[in-house]
């Protein structure tokens, strides 16, 4: 496009000056050419809205045209084709033809490609938005393969969006118009379903993670690598590598996990369990040792039965005995814990004193 700076460069080689070679302001000197009738002149500034002045009649037919064109230039865009037509009749000296009929062919011509780009607004302003780009003179000015390509272009990597932009940008017109309709809207479904589905994969990933690095600290296991494994590695690495003792209730519970459901289970609970179990069970064979019970047969009686052996097997008449019976005799739990854990040696050291 001719910009006014290019057409006062001109003018400054054509006139000498800088600035045409009579005002707007001014009447000029008698023009070389006829100038054409004040009709003309009002109904050609009419199409660019220029508000025709008594001065602007005396002017020169040039400088008229000239007027034309800042007036052109001053509606920017949508008055293109007036411009280059105007700039075009002033260097060219074809100002009378211009004024006649130049003005008219180019303001159609404008008239005509806004309408086009009217359409391709609305067409096109929805899928622009999606990619969040602005839809300026540029991307109106493409037709729809190149706009499929400009799209292209702004779609994020490895998006379905993208993918079909290049599908479609080797196909027909019509498969071009319906992508950027309806099918660029259809692909970035799918990429936020899939976004969805991967946010979901990873929620899902996370919490396996984070149950494994959980159950790691039951055996002391390193949390990064539990996290690495799958479930059946972190498993079998309890028994295989032996992190838990062979006589544990851990241990003995993770070599019989053998499905995905079971490891899944021992991780999320199973661990936990059959350590409450252990600590339980280091209790009591901790307590059956002071009266020589074997530790595999602790294990095996519950807290209850296992006082009555101690206090079976306890000398008479020791405290050890004495106190294994007061804790039958409560017949509770609590205090049966209370005696495996602390009361049985209490009095073992009394008995020792």
């Amino acid at each position: 496009m001719t910009s006014s700076v290019a057409v006062l460069a001109a003018m400054t080689v054509m006139t000498g000056v800088l600035a045409p070679p009579a005002s707007a302001a001014s009447a000029g000197a008698p023009a070389a050419v006829m100038p054409t009738s004040d009709e003309l002149r009002i109904n050609a500034a009419g199409v660019v809205g220029l508000t025709v002045t008594p001065e602007l009649l005396r002017i020169s037919e040039s400088n008229f045209v000239y007027e034309i064109f800042q007036a052109a230039t001053r509606q920017g865009e949508i008055a293109r084709e007036v411009q280059l037509e105007a700039s075009d009749a002033y260097l060219s000296g074809r100002t009378s033809y211009f004024l006649e009929t130049g003005i008219y062919d180019a303001h159609q011509r404008d008239l005509d490609r806004e309408a086009v780009y009217q359409t391709r607004r609305t067409e096109r302003r929805p899928a622009a938005t999606l990619l969040g780009f602005e839809l300026t003179s540029i991307m109106l000015a493409k037709d729809d393969k190149n706009f499929v390509f400009a799209l292209w272009e702004r779609a994020a990597g490895g998006s379905f969006v993208k993918s079909a932009a290049g599908a479609v940008y080797s196909g027909t017109p019509a498969e071009q118009k319906e992508f950027i309709l309806h099918g660029i809207f259809v692909q970035h479904q799918r990429d936020l379903d899939a976004a969805e589905e991967a946010a979901k994969k990873e929620a899902a990933e996370k919490k396996l993670r984070d149950a494994r690095v959980k159950a790691a600290a039951v055996v002391g296991m390193d949390p990064a690598l539990a996290a690495q494994l799958t479930d059946k590695d972190f498993v079998e690495a309890i028994w295989f590598h032996e992190l838990a003792p062979r006589d544990s209730e851990v241990y003995y519970q993770a070599y019989l996990s053998r499905t995905p459901e079971q490891w899944r289970a021992f991780i999320d609970t199973g661990i936990f369990d059959a350590a409450a179990k252990d600590k339980v069970d280091d209790i009591k064979v901790r307590a059956a040792a002071v009266v020589g019970i074997d530790a595999g047969y602790a294990r095996y009686l519950q807290e209850g039965p296992l006082i009555r052996e101690i206090w079976t097997r306890a000398k008479p008449g020791t405290e050890v005995q004495a106190a294994a019976y007061r804790a039958l005799q409560s017949e509770s739990p609590a205090q049966w814990r209370t005696f495996l854990e602390t009361g049985i040696f209490t009095a073992a050291a009394a008995d020792n004193s």
